[in-house]
């Protein structure tokens, strides 16, 4: 089989699932997709490593499964990385100017100076937004390339993670023959691939109801000014679920997929489920349940994930800032009635979003769960474009590059 000449290879590794995307990055920017796969996750919870043989057995499953759509080796991959134990910080700082126009180089030093002063302790930089740049401390400006000034500043949004949580990811990865080239964060992905231009200008949050985390990102003006995460997530649904009919968790999650709302209606309290009609591993479940039963038992909880959210949201006091928009996507926001709930909860217009599908892309029943996937691409284009750092680079690998050569002479 002649082999498809992709580039650039993105996997999404999730608690509960890893989505893989093969695709070619022309030289002008366009993206198409050439292969792409879902795949049961294990080993691994909020990108976390909690089982390294189990993880390293289900991401080689799917790297070789994509191999072999491509009728290629694949060596180098882009990541995501789940919202959990990463935390957004902002920093300030100064250049002074030399008597010509601000240069490209010149945003690059004051970037690089000042993520060079970033010090917490055990944590690693994987993204930067440069919020806003501005020169002589009184004029704020999106783009200073070209203008003349005597003293040009900017505060940066950095997004940081824990040093050993990347460590154990390319460590895993290296012991699958991969090296990680990027890492980025899944509910930026998102954004990039789910949120319209007017929602990440005017302003908008973005929630990712993922397996066991649900993050949070708020964008405005075109970037990624905070991010932020629960501890909970759609997996807890489906133990909630499995814990008060007494059935196993694979039946709870056809429950919920098939039948499950976060709202509950008086219309569904005649509406019987027969539990042996969906229970492929013929227990003893001939009870019988009503869907209001059931979306009793699903509000609660996704009612705490939303207000968690809520609560961490409001204590930015950034409401009167962004428009009145919520987006939902990730695998959990198929549960029917979530987009009610959450509606009623922020008091916004809220819709559940769906990647916006680059060629060669197949649908699928729940494109949700390509959304980060779709967005590490987005930001491969972001990069090759122009101009690269006001959209949010990865550039300082230092840290990066230094534990991929030392796991390399290592394992």
């Amino acid at each position: 089989m002649k082999a498809k000449l992709s580039n650039f290879i993105a996997l999404d590794l999730g608690s509960s699932k890893i989505s893989t995307i093969a695709a070619i990055v022309d030289k002008k920017g366009d993206p198409r997709i050439l292969s792409q796969g879902l795949h049961h996750s294990g080993g691994v919870r909020s990108g976390v490593i909690l089982d390294l043989k189990a993880a390293e057995n289900t991401i080689i499953s799917a790297i070789y499964a994509l191999e072999k759509d491509c009728g290629k080796n694949i060596k180098q991959i882009a990541i995501s990385l789940s919202g959990a134990k990463t935390k957004s910080y902002y920093l300030n700082n100064k250049i002074k100017l030399a008597n010509h126009p601000i240069s490209k180089q010149d945003v690059t030093k004051l970037i690089q100076k000042t993520l060079s002063e970033f010090k917490v302790k055990d944590q690693e930089i994987i993204h930067y937004f440069p919020i806003e740049f501005t020169i002589d401390d009184n004029n704020f400006i999106d783009d200073p390339i070209g203008v003349f000034g005597r003293e040009l500043s900017c505060q940066l949004h950095v997004i940081a993670v824990e040093s050993i949580l990347i460590t154990n990811l390319i460590n895993c990865f290296a012991k699958c023959q991969i090296e990680i080239s990027t890492i980025v964060l899944a509910i930026y992905a998102s954004g990039l691939a789910c949120l319209s231009e007017d929602e990440k200008n005017l302003g908008s949050i973005i929630i990712d109801l993922g397996s066991d985390t649900t993050s949070f990102g708020i964008f405005l003006s075109g970037k990624l000014i905070y991010s932020n995460y629960v501890d909970i997530g759609s997996r807890h649904i489906t133990s909630d679920i499995a814990k008060v009919f007494s059935v196993n968790l694979f039946l709870a999650e056809k429950l919920k997929v098939l039948y499950g709302n976060a709202c509950p209606s008086p219309f569904d309290k005649d509406n019987i489920i027969n539990m042996d009609d969906i229970d492929d591993y013929n227990e003893n479940t001939t009870m019988a349940i009503t869907s209001s039963n059931l979306a009793q038992v699903i509000y609660p909880r996704v009612e705490e994930i939303l207000l968690a959210v809520k609560e961490k949201y409001d204590e930015l006091a950034l409401d009167h800032m962004i428009s009145r928009r919520l987006v939902i996507t990730g695998g959990g926001s198929m549960l029917r009635g979530v987009k009610e709930l959450a509606s009623k909860i922020f008091e916004k217009q809220v819709r559940i979003g769906k990647p916006h599908i680059i060629p060669g892309f197949a649908e699928d029943y729940n494109p949700g769960m390509y959304s980060t996937a779709i967005g590490m691409i987005k930001n491969q284009v972001l990069k090759l474009q122009k101009n690269s750092f006001v959209i949010g680079a990865d550039e300082d690998k230092t840290w990066f590059k230094k534990a991929i050569k030392w796991l390399k002479a290592n394992i």
